[in-house]
């Protein structure tokens, strides 16, 4: 038996019981289930993951310390890379949306950043 559970504006609860049996009722959880997941995604915030500068670098099309530059400029310079400063020069991490940002005020030739695209790929465990 599959029960489906539903409450109404004005706080009623309603349960209906049908048998698993039914295709409908499978098609209809399905559909159901697909369709909240994708309200639920649409409403979550993106995430906004932080870059190493080699990785930045990387990303950008750039060597390291070219972006090193670009991070010391003055606060109002148009070429300025703003980034998270960490503990030291190698905890300062720059997130997508300032990476995305800087191409878009530089206009650079390179294709905008995709988040998947940024995502390091882990290596495989070695066999032991």
């Amino acid at each position: 038996m599959t029960e489906l559970t539903t409450t109404t504006a004005d706080g009623l609860h309603i349960t209906v019981r049908m048998p698993d049996a039914h295709p409908w009722v499978r098609e209809s959880l399905e559909k159901a289930c697909a369709a909240e997941a994708r309200r639920q995604m649409e409403s979550t915030p993106a995430p906004d993951p932080a870059y190493a500068v080699p990785r930045a670098a990387e990303l950008l099309g750039l060597h390291p310390e070219t972006v090193r530059d670009y991070m010391r400029l003055p606060d109002n310079h148009p070429r300025r890379l703003h980034y998270v400063p960490g503990e030291s020069s190698r905890g300062d991490r720059v997130l997508l949306s300032q990476l995305h940002d800087w191409q878009r005020r530089n206009r650079t030739d390179a294709a905008p950043i995709e988040p998947a695209a940024a995502t390091r790929r882990r290596r495989a465990a070695r066999p032991t």
